[in-house]
């Protein structure tokens, strides 16, 4: 970004220290604004961005959470940390994170055709509204009640495979003749 200084309309007086907060704002509105912005926020939604605790079955798999009489965040949380942990559980590793884009292109490829109901968009959770997670949550909460695991991961980003599941693919030939 630059900035530009032309000569004041009168040509007799210079640039003043009243020029200077212009161009500070010019030159560091940006940050200035997004520590604002980001401060008055976060204060707000402290009290809904709470650690999570889902619980597990026996075999490690999430159980349904207790949603009801939540706020949507809360609840679109709720959704976010169950996901988070059957791709932890399938990853074999607890720091990876769900594909979110990837899951959003082609659910299919990545859930278990089981895990969400027909008709469900996969989209951010963070754009789920209380229909599509109502919609969710009374199809885990049937899964649950059949005994079935809410929802299973089927696939999921190379970074994140699991080292033993690097080996089951198919490795190209290396034994070429040598001239």
């Amino acid at each position: 970004m630059a900035v530009l200084e032309t000569a004041p309309g009168d040509r007799k007086k210079a640039f003043t220290e009243s020029s200077e907060a212009s161009k500070d704002w010019v030159l560091n509105g940006k940050n200035i604004l997004m520590a604002y912005l980001s401060t008055s926020f976060v204060e707000e939604d402290s009290a809904e961005k709470q650690e999570v605790k889902i619980s597990l079955d026996e075999d490690g798999n999430p159980e349904v959470p207790t949603w009801a009489g939540q706020k949507l965040k809360v609840q679109q949380n709720l959704a976010r940390a169950v996901l988070q942990v059957a791709y932890a559980k399938f990853t074999k590793t607890a720091k990876a994170k769900v594909p979110w884009g990837l899951l959003i292109k082609s659910p299919m490829e990545y859930l278990d055709p089981e895990s969400i109901p027909e008709g469900f968009t996969m989209k951010d959770p963070s754009k789920w509204t209380k229909a599509d997670l109502g919609l969710l949550w009374d199809h885990w909460q049937s899964q649950g009640a059949e005994e079935k695991v809410i929802i299973s991961f089927i696939d999921c980003k190379n970074e994140d495979a699991p080292l033993h599941r690097q080996f089951d693919r198919e490795v190209p030939s290396s034994s070429k003749k040598k001239p």
